[in-house]
């Protein structure tokens, strides 16, 4: 019979905890300050414990700045599986992963930032990140060439279409703010839909998500001039 019935997690289950808790925090002071503007002691500080205690779970800046890099792409490759799994075209696997990653990624993260800050790592360091962020976007390529093929994505260069994407993608965490008027879920569900909108096959005639549909509201309601 297992100890305490599984209910108590184990000592290695409570070190992974505190690590990606590490890792999450420090995303959001990387996030703030920038990479080169942050220090461990910084990170220690936001999570009211000593740089000694940090040690015991990161060796230095760069292990914390390589494990935020990590935790993106696990959390992208995580969203990608769902898109890939409920949507029933090229273009809504996309637009369901994307919008998953870019919520999780603004709500709990704020990591996309750092993913255009690869001269940030130690020489050496890079390669295993570059080859993660090169596999994420060979997946997403692949969806973009699924979605002609099936006819819900205009016929266009793939690659460009990626880069569009994760360009206004990795760009939000510059501006969106939790205490903002906008949640994670209206602000990614908005910018995704407007992101894709232009290689779709079939765009419809108006957008539909909430910050979009507050507008149209707005223009309905209006009182027309005499």
């Amino acid at each position: 019979m297992s100890k305490w019935a599984n209910a108590v997690p184990s000592r290695a289950e409570q070190s992974d905890n505190k690590r990606k808790a590490i890792i999450r925090e420090a995303a959001r002071v990387f996030n703030r300050r920038g990479s080169h503007g942050t220090t461990l002691e910084d990170v220690a500080d936001r999570l009211g414990v000593t740089k000694t205690a940090l040690y015991r779970y990161v060796n230095n800046k760069n292990d914390l700045l390589c494990a935020c890099h990590e935790e993106a792409m696990e959390i992208a490759n995580e969203a990608m599986e769902i898109g890939e799994r409920e949507g029933r075209t090229g273009l809504e696997k996309i637009r369901i992963g994307m919008t998953g990653y870019l919520r999780t990624m603004i709500s709990d993260l704020g990591v996309p930032v750092l993913i255009l800050e690869e001269n940030a790592l130690a020489e050496g360091t890079a390669g295993p990140i570059i080859a993660l962020r090169d596999a994420f976007e060979k997946r997403l390529r692949g969806l973009v060439e699924e979605g002609i093929r099936d006819g819900s994505i205009l016929p266009v260069n793939p690659k460009l279409a990626v880069f569009m994407l994760l360009g206004a993608v990795h760009w939000v965490t510059k501006w969106y703010s939790p205490k903002g008027p906008w949640t994670a879920e209206q602000a990614s569900s908005a910018l995704i839909e407007l992101a894709t909108r232009g290689f779709a096959a079939q765009p419809g005639d108006a957008l539909t998500s909430d910050l979009h549909q507050q507008i149209v509201f707005l223009q309905a309601t209006e009182p027309r001039g005499s």
